[in-house]
């Protein structure tokens, strides 16, 4: 009886101080009372009722979950639960999909189908198999109207994974411009600090994640058919965010004849006095057809300062030209209130840009303080374009591969610098005072796969810098190629995202409109 008596208070001070399990679902079941699972489900009245939550036993709080069991089939505009209450950082509370659960509408509420703004350490888990969807909204369907999956402004500590979110407007047609793109969302997060997005599926949408905040990280995520995967436009100064282990492609269904929504996989803003900080974006693809509306897959503009974009593979198709990695400092000619773009760097990128008729690798206008190393660079009308004046960093830029453009396109300004046009090393180097280790060489000499990966014989294998010295702080991971193979200790690194001999995993398909069942 006593081994018993231990047995039972260990099992229960083992568990989370007020670790609580409550089910909903479209409608009650069985004694309704939402305990001992799905079978006694209570209702999403139940959930929004304010009473519901606080510290009770039969209330929602730090360390509750709330099960989603089931289909929720919601009507026309509807937000269909409010979060009344807070977590806590050590005990957050879950809203948990069970196998299968399913949020489906029209359309949900421009205020989310789930609605926790100014709420702390709310954590939405879709288990891998939950979804959000509209049914009815996009080019020739029945509604364009605002809506998001997520309503999340001042969100603290809050998580949103594990999720997919479909189809909240499938936008069909060049002559479509009825929508506001801008407010068509799977997360909306304005003014959310420590905000993460992990392992979320996010297609058919304007813009699919948007807002600002500091220490914000999108993770092991999948965002497609979408015209800006990222939209990120700080107020003031935000600190602090990361990008990696994603995959962004294919956004030109948004494409119109009026160029009404233009795309990027990645846009970062800091205008009026905004200024974003201290990021870093890595390890993720670019691919598919980005459409004829396209700005770049990366934007950094303005008041955008201490970037570092490394690791990724941009993989621009032949009959579409883009300016892939784009470091705007500057649109005007006042200067900007938050302060030039200083600091930011690209390393270790694979970038593919597509035609030659426009277009560039890597674009960067008017940046102090700013380095390129250890890049590979094809396609486009430029590999490489610096202009705006700006300065570059003692380090400077080297190490890079280059396309010869003139021996494969006849393009004779592959090189670019300060209103210059160059297609010689020499005379880039003399212009910019810069790679001096650079190689600059037939597309045929970089051999490289079709997802950017080096192949046997390649010139850029052995060719890069050894960096291993400044893998501290956000560029850790720079010590590990895309797909995590150690780089080099000693002796020199290989050029662009992969280490020879790493076996990348394929890519998903391009141009396929996945709808969730």
């Amino acid at each position: 009886m006593a081994k018993a008596f231990r047995l039972f208070a260990f099992l229960l001070f083992a568990l989370p101080a007020g670790a609580k399990d409550f089910y909903i679902a479209q409608s009650a079941a069985g004694d309704g009372s939402g305990l001992n699972g799905c079978a006694n489900a209570s209702t999403p009245a139940w959930f929004n009722n304010t009473a519901s939550w606080g510290t009770g036993a039969q209330q929602i709080g730090p360390g509750t979950a709330v099960h989603l069991c089931g289909t929720f089939t919601g009507t026309p505009g509807q937000q269909l639960l409010t979060v009344r209450g807070d977590g806590t950082s050590a005990s957050p509370v879950t809203i948990k999909f069970e196998p299968g659960a399913l949020l489906t509408a029209p359309y949900w509420s421009a205020m989310g189908a789930i609605f926790m703004q100014g709420r702390s350490y709310i954590i939405v888990d879709g288990g891998g198999t939950g979804a959000i969807r509209n049914t009815a909204s996009g080019t020739n369907l029945q509604y364009q109207q605002d809506t998001r999956a997520i309503y999340a402004p001042g969100c603290t500590g809050c998580v949103i994974q594990n999720l997919t979110i479909a189809n909240l407007y499938v936008h069909s047609s060049v002559s479509d411009s009825t929508v506001r793109q801008t407010a068509v969302n799977c997360v909306y997060w304005v003014g959310s600090n420590y905000l993460t997005i992990n392992k979320v599926t996010c297609h058919d949408v304007g813009w699919a994640f948007a807002g600002d905040g500091s220490n914000f990280t999108l993770e092991f995520s999948n965002i497609y058919n979408v015209d800006h995967g990222i939209a990120f436009g700080a107020s003031g100064t935000t600190s602090g965010f990361t990008i990696h282990d994603n995959h962004f492609h294919d956004y030109a269904n948004w494409d119109t004849t009026t160029n009404a929504y233009h795309h990027d996989g990645l846009h970062f803003w800091g205008q009026n006095g905004g200024v974003v900080t201290n990021g870093a974006i890595y390890n993720n693809l670019f691919d598919g057809d980005s459409g004829v509306n396209i700005t770049a897959h990366i934007y950094l503009q303005d008041s955008v300062d201490n970037v570092a974009v490394y690791n990724n593979v941009f993989i621009e198709p032949d009959n579409r030209t883009n300016i892939v990695l784009w470091f705007n400092g500057k649109t005007g000619s006042t200067p900007l209130p938050g302060g030039p773009a200083t600091g930011n760097s690209a390393y270790n990128n694979f970038i593919k840009a597509g035609g030659h008729s426009r277009g560039s690798g890597i674009y960067a206008l008017s940046q102090f303080n700013f380095t390129a190393f250890n890049n590979v660079l094809l396609g486009g009308n430029s590999d490489i374009s610096v202009q705006g004046g700006g300065s570059l960093s003692p380090t400077g830029i080297d190490y890079n591969v280059y396309e010869d453009l003139l021996a494969d396109a006849g393009v004779r300004n592959a090189l670019a610098y300060q209103g210059g046009n160059y297609n010689t090393l020499s005379a880039w180097q003399a212009a910019c005072h810069c790679d001096q280790h650079a190689k600059l060489v037939p597309a045929s000499k970089i051999n490289a796969g079709t997802l950017g990966q080096l192949l046997s014989g390649s010139v850029a294998i052995s060719a890069a810098a050894n960096l291993m010295s400044i893998t501290t702080g956000p560029l850790v991971p720079l010590a590990r190629d895309k797909i995590g193979a150690l780089r080099q200790v000693s002796g020199n690194w290989d050029a662009g995202a992969y280490k020879f001999g790493s076996v990348p995993l394929p890519a998903a398909p391009s141009g396929v409109l996945a709808t969730v069942q």
